[in-house]
Protein backbone atom coordinates (compact mmCIF):
# COMPACT_ATOMS: atom_id res chain seq x y z
CA UNK A 1 0.00 0.00 0.00
CA UNK A 2 1.40 3.35 -1.07
CA UNK A 3 1.04 6.25 1.27
CA UNK A 4 0.82 9.73 -0.04
CA UNK A 5 2.34 12.24 2.24
CA UNK A 6 0.94 15.70 2.56
CA UNK A 7 3.19 18.47 3.79
CA UNK A 8 6.57 19.97 3.12
CA UNK A 9 9.99 18.47 3.44
CA UNK A 10 12.65 20.10 5.59
CA UNK A 11 14.58 21.12 2.47
CA UNK A 12 11.55 22.90 1.02
CA UNK A 13 11.03 24.83 4.26
CA UNK A 14 14.71 25.84 4.44
CA UNK A 15 14.70 27.04 0.81
CA UNK A 16 11.60 29.18 1.42
CA UNK A 17 13.12 30.63 4.61
CA UNK A 18 16.33 31.54 2.75
CA UNK A 19 14.34 33.25 -0.01
CA UNK A 20 12.35 35.25 2.56
CA UNK A 21 15.61 36.23 4.26
CA UNK A 22 17.11 37.52 1.02
CA UNK A 23 13.98 39.51 0.20
CA UNK A 24 13.89 41.02 3.72
CA UNK A 25 17.58 41.92 3.53
CA UNK A 26 17.01 43.85 0.32
CA UNK A 27 13.74 45.60 1.18
CA UNK A 28 13.91 46.25 4.94
CA UNK A 29 16.66 48.92 4.95
CA UNK A 30 14.72 50.93 2.36
CA UNK A 31 11.52 50.63 4.35
CA UNK A 32 13.00 51.82 7.66
CA UNK A 33 15.19 54.60 6.29
CA UNK A 34 13.81 57.78 7.78
CA UNK A 35 13.05 60.78 5.64
CA UNK A 36 14.65 64.19 6.25
CA UNK A 37 11.25 65.48 7.38
CA UNK A 38 10.95 62.72 9.97
CA UNK A 39 14.50 63.34 11.20
CA UNK A 40 13.90 67.04 11.92
CA UNK A 41 10.45 66.31 13.40
CA UNK A 42 11.93 63.77 15.82
CA UNK A 43 14.76 66.16 16.75
CA UNK A 44 12.25 68.94 17.50
CA UNK A 45 10.11 66.65 19.63
CA UNK A 46 13.17 65.42 21.55
CA UNK A 47 14.22 69.04 22.19
CA UNK A 48 10.71 69.90 23.37
CA UNK A 49 10.78 66.96 25.81
CA UNK A 50 14.22 68.03 27.07
CA UNK A 51 12.97 71.58 27.68
CA UNK A 52 9.97 70.28 29.61
CA UNK A 53 12.26 67.99 31.59
CA UNK A 54 14.51 70.94 32.52
CA UNK A 55 11.52 73.03 33.53
CA UNK A 56 10.30 70.21 35.80
CA UNK A 57 13.83 69.75 37.14
CA UNK A 58 13.93 73.45 38.12
CA UNK A 59 10.65 73.05 40.00
CA UNK A 60 11.72 69.82 41.74
CA UNK A 61 15.11 71.19 42.83
CA UNK A 62 13.72 74.68 43.57
CA UNK A 63 16.62 76.12 41.61
CA UNK A 64 17.05 78.03 38.37
CA UNK A 65 17.98 76.09 35.24
CA UNK A 66 19.37 77.63 32.05
CA UNK A 67 19.27 75.77 28.71
CA UNK A 68 21.91 77.11 26.31
CA UNK A 69 21.82 76.53 22.55
CA UNK A 70 25.03 76.59 20.50
CA UNK A 71 24.19 76.95 16.81
CA UNK A 72 27.83 76.71 15.71
CA UNK A 73 28.18 73.28 17.34
CA UNK A 74 24.57 72.07 16.76
CA UNK A 75 24.42 71.36 20.46
CA UNK A 76 22.48 72.32 23.58
CA UNK A 77 22.97 71.79 27.28
CA UNK A 78 21.44 72.78 30.61
CA UNK A 79 23.00 74.35 33.67
CA UNK A 80 21.55 74.41 37.18
CA UNK A 81 22.23 77.14 39.71
CA UNK A 82 24.38 75.40 42.34
CA UNK A 83 25.09 78.45 44.50
CA UNK A 84 24.21 77.98 48.18
CA UNK A 85 21.93 81.05 48.20
CA UNK A 86 20.22 80.08 44.92
CA UNK A 87 21.07 83.39 43.30
CA UNK A 88 20.45 82.24 39.70
CA UNK A 89 24.15 82.72 38.97
CA UNK A 90 25.74 80.40 36.46
CA UNK A 91 29.43 79.71 35.89
CA UNK A 92 28.56 77.43 32.95
CA UNK A 93 30.67 74.60 34.35
CA UNK A 94 30.21 70.87 33.88
CA UNK A 95 29.20 70.44 37.56
CA UNK A 96 26.15 72.62 36.83
CA UNK A 97 25.33 70.39 33.85
CA UNK A 98 25.54 67.26 35.99
CA UNK A 99 23.26 68.81 38.63
CA UNK A 100 20.72 69.84 36.00
CA UNK A 101 19.90 66.21 35.32
CA UNK A 102 19.78 66.70 31.55
CA UNK A 103 20.10 63.37 29.83
CA UNK A 104 23.44 64.04 28.20
CA UNK A 105 24.03 62.19 24.97
CA UNK A 106 27.35 63.73 24.01
CA UNK A 107 29.61 66.68 24.70
CA UNK A 108 31.00 69.79 23.07
CA UNK A 109 34.29 71.27 24.22
CA UNK A 110 34.22 68.97 27.25
CA UNK A 111 30.76 70.16 28.33
CA UNK A 112 28.14 67.39 28.51
CA UNK A 113 24.92 67.99 26.62
CA UNK A 114 22.83 67.00 23.64
CA UNK A 115 24.13 67.14 20.06
CA UNK A 116 21.54 67.43 17.34
CA UNK A 117 21.10 64.23 15.30
CA UNK A 118 23.35 63.72 12.29
CA UNK A 119 22.37 65.86 9.30
CA UNK A 120 20.06 68.06 11.44
CA UNK A 121 21.23 71.62 12.10
CA UNK A 122 19.97 74.76 13.74
CA UNK A 123 18.67 76.74 10.78
CA UNK A 124 15.61 78.23 9.13
CA UNK A 125 15.96 76.49 5.77
CA UNK A 126 13.70 77.93 3.11
CA UNK A 127 11.11 79.63 5.37
CA UNK A 128 10.80 83.34 6.01
CA UNK A 129 8.10 83.23 8.71
CA UNK A 130 7.99 80.78 11.58
CA UNK A 131 5.07 79.29 13.47
CA UNK A 132 2.76 81.79 15.17
CA UNK A 133 4.28 84.49 12.92
CA UNK A 134 7.71 84.39 14.59
CA UNK A 135 10.45 85.84 12.46
CA UNK A 136 12.65 83.27 10.74
CA UNK A 137 15.60 85.63 10.42
CA UNK A 138 17.58 83.68 13.02
CA UNK A 139 17.75 79.96 13.78
CA UNK A 140 17.50 80.68 17.52
CA UNK A 141 15.36 83.69 18.40
CA UNK A 142 16.01 83.63 22.15
CA UNK A 143 17.89 86.40 23.96
CA UNK A 144 21.54 85.31 24.23
CA UNK A 145 20.58 81.92 22.69
CA UNK A 146 19.32 80.53 26.00
CA UNK A 147 16.13 80.08 27.97
CA UNK A 148 16.05 80.14 31.76
CA UNK A 149 13.52 78.68 34.18
CA UNK A 150 13.22 79.97 37.73
CA UNK A 151 12.56 77.77 40.77
CA UNK A 152 8.82 77.84 39.95
CA UNK A 153 9.45 76.66 36.38
CA UNK A 154 8.57 80.00 34.82
CA UNK A 155 10.54 81.48 31.94
CA UNK A 156 12.68 84.42 33.03
CA UNK A 157 12.53 87.22 32.35
CA UNK A 158 8.79 86.86 32.70
CA UNK A 159 6.90 86.85 29.42
CA UNK A 160 9.93 86.23 27.22
CA UNK A 161 9.41 83.81 24.37
CA UNK A 162 11.07 82.60 21.20
CA UNK A 163 11.52 79.89 18.63
CA UNK A 164 14.26 77.44 17.68
CA UNK A 165 14.41 76.25 14.07
CA UNK A 166 15.84 72.93 12.89
CA UNK A 167 16.58 72.04 9.28
CA UNK A 168 17.91 68.98 7.49
CA UNK A 169 21.23 69.78 5.82
CA UNK A 170 20.36 67.80 2.68
CA UNK A 171 16.79 69.08 2.32
CA UNK A 172 16.26 72.81 3.08
CA UNK A 173 12.48 72.34 2.97
CA UNK A 174 12.60 69.76 5.79
CA UNK A 175 12.09 72.18 8.68
CA UNK A 176 10.79 71.91 12.23
CA UNK A 177 10.58 74.38 15.08
CA UNK A 178 10.12 74.48 18.84
CA UNK A 179 8.29 77.48 20.29
CA UNK A 180 8.70 78.63 23.87
CA UNK A 181 5.95 80.84 25.25
CA UNK A 182 6.25 83.32 28.07
CA UNK A 183 3.95 81.03 30.07
CA UNK A 184 6.54 78.21 29.86
CA UNK A 185 4.66 76.18 27.26
CA UNK A 186 6.51 74.36 24.50
CA UNK A 187 5.26 73.22 21.12
CA UNK A 188 6.95 71.28 18.34
CA UNK A 189 5.99 72.33 14.81
CA UNK A 190 6.71 70.95 11.36
CA UNK A 191 6.69 72.82 8.09
CA UNK A 192 4.69 71.07 5.38
CA UNK A 193 3.15 72.38 2.17
CA UNK A 194 3.98 76.00 2.95
CA UNK A 195 2.41 76.07 6.41
CA UNK A 196 3.25 75.21 10.01
CA UNK A 197 1.51 72.23 11.63
CA UNK A 198 1.63 71.18 15.30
Amino acid sequence: MLRTSRGFTLIEIVVVMLMLGVIATITLPRAIKSSPELQVDLAARAMMRDLEQMRMRAIAAKRSVRVVFDASENFYTAYMDVTPMRTATFSLGSNEVERSGLLTRGSSGGVPGVPLPKRVDFGTGSVSVGPQSYSASDAISLDNDWVEFDARGMVVPAGSDGVIFLVHEDEPSAIAAVTISGASAFHAWRYRGGRWIK
